[in-house]
């Protein structure tokens, strides 16, 4: 095939790529990194800790104020020193999670189905 009848038909294709999609040219490239992120087992027992903390909180405050205001702020005092107690017993901890590299110059939506 002479250079010619190529040059045609690759923008025959072209054209007709364009006309059959929607093409978005988004350029996401990315080498592959580390990213540190909050270690979920340990979040996952300070969530444990704190739920049962305020359930406590919540029992007392209910069982023994009868007046809505005081119950408030001795819910809110204690939230406070539930969430310090807590952080000090399951300090935050982080992990590296590698993320792959990327390559995506270009995407492709059909336009009619």
């Amino acid at each position: 095939m002479d250079k010619g009848k190529q040059i045609w038909f690759l923008g025959l294709a072209g054209l007709i790529t364009f006309v059959m999609y929607e093409v978005n040219f988004v350029f996401d490239v990315s080498a592959a990194h580390g990213t540190e992120i909050p270690d979920p087992v340990a979040e996952a027992e300070y969530l444990r800790c704190y739920q049962s903390m305020d359930d406590d909180i919540h029992t007392t405050a209910f069982g023994t104020i009868d007046n809505p205001d005081v119950q408030k702020e001795f819910i809110s005092a204690n939230r406070a020193r539930a969430v310090r107690d807590c952080r000090t017993l399951h300090p935050q901890q982080t992990i590296t999670v590698e993320e792959p590299s990327r390559f995506n110059i270009v995407d492709l939506e059909p336009r009619y189905w």
